[in-house]
């Protein structure tokens, strides 16, 4: 009797043991079952927002492909950039061309107008991170820009017209780079090599003579669309004899050849051509005598116009000169265009600025 029950007993402690093991398994089971509901809920649930956030992105997309060229004529890029507040984890950012000082106005106008039709079929709190950067071209390199600082808060086009041209005067006219600049600029000096044969005969629109009797003149030798193409010559007065100096002193750049001047009768010198029917114009600078050019970019006076938007009036340069250490430069507004009046000056100023580097950068001092 007594080994029949404690055979009983553990039968039943087996039995309990058994049942208690199979109810673990079956929740266990019941446990693994649930979590992969929940993740195949949460995997659903993302696949849909990505699904989402990508239908937002082709939209975008679109509206500024709609945008540039069709309606504005300006060039347009994309890159594929990582974002971490997408659970796609990248956007694509548009890359849009600026064509330098003379486009500021054009592309902020452009800029101001592409985002009022973006975020008028996709608000800013539906997709923060389709507006976080704009990359902007800008010969030779490439600058990004934030315009969201302008719209998270409600669309503002005057803050953000001016913040971009804030940024693309400050980009256009910055010097991160080093610059050789030498004491003393030699004097120009006539060096008879026989490359100006054929030129003899031909009229400058604008030239500079040395106290020695060397002139220098732009000579126009093609034309197209209205605009005139140079190559820059040197002349000896005593016998007339000429040499080609530059056969494309204005980088490819086509207009009007304004003035060209030598500083002391030294290589460094300066040039404005003008173009646009002469409302604009860009100025060049030599420091080998005319051997080689480049562009000059100059900033914005940032005068406020009446709607908000800021430009600069001061479009034609006139003239470079030293003073001291210091070169100044004269930039007037177009006798065609311009109608800046300063009601203190009681007349329409030009714009005077410094530099302190010979001409590779100039700095804003004010109306005169």
């Amino acid at each position: 009797m007594k080994t029949r029950i404690v055979g009983i007993v553990l039968l039943g402690m087996l039995t309990l043991s058994a049942c208690s093991s199979q109810n673990e398994a079956i929740s266990e089971q019941n446990i693994e079952d649930q979590a992969a509901v929940a993740t195949s809920e949460e995997t659903d649930e993302e696949t849909q927002q990505k699904m989402h956030e990508n239908q937002l992105l082709y939209k975008f997309i679109g509206l500024a492909e709609d945008t540039f060229p069709e309606k504005i004529q300006r060039a347009l890029y994309w890159q594929d950039r990582e974002c971490s507040e997408t659970l796609m984890g990248t956007v694509m950012v548009p890359i849009l061309d600026e064509n330098g000082m003379q486009d500021m106005n054009w592309f902020c106008d452009d800029i101001c107008e592409w985002m009022e039709i973006c975020l008028s079929e996709i608000p800013y709190d539906e997709a923060p991170w389709l507006y976080k950067e704009i990359i902007i071209s800008m010969y030779p390199s490439k600058e990004s820009f934030d315009p969201s600082p302008y719209i998270s808060g409600g669309y503002d086009r005057e803050a953000l017209y001016e913040g971009l041209y804030s940024f693309l005067d400050e980009k256009l006219n910055a010097t991160d780079y080093q610059v050789m600049i030498p004491a003393d600029y030699e004097k120009l000096v006539f060096e008879d090599d026989g490359s100006g044969e054929g030129y003899e005969d031909y009229e400058a629109e604008c030239s500079y003579t040395t106290a020695d009797g060397i002139t220098y003149g732009m000579i126009p030798v093609d034309r197209a669309a209205g605009s005139s193409y140079y190559v820059l010559t040197a002349k000896r007065d005593s016998d007339g004899k000429v040499v080609l100096v530059n056969d494309d002193p204005y980088c490819g750049s086509g207009g009007a050849a304004s003035w060209i001047e030598f500083i002391d009768d030294t290589n460094l010198g300066f040039s404005c051509l003008t173009y646009n029917g002469g409302d604009d114009a860009l100025i060049y600078r030599t420091a080998d005598g005319g051997r080689s050019f480049t562009q000059v970019n100059y900033p914005s006076a940032k005068v406020k116009l009446a709607d908000g938007s800021i430009y600069n009036p001061f479009t034609i340069p006139e003239k470079v000169w030293k003073d001291g250490e210091d070169l100044y430069m004269l930039v007037g507004q177009s006798q065609y265009s311009g109608d800046y009046y300063n009601e203190e000056l009681e007349k329409h100023p030009s714009g005077l600025y410094v530099s302190h580097d010979d001409g590779i950068s100039f700095e804003y001092i004010g109306e005169q």
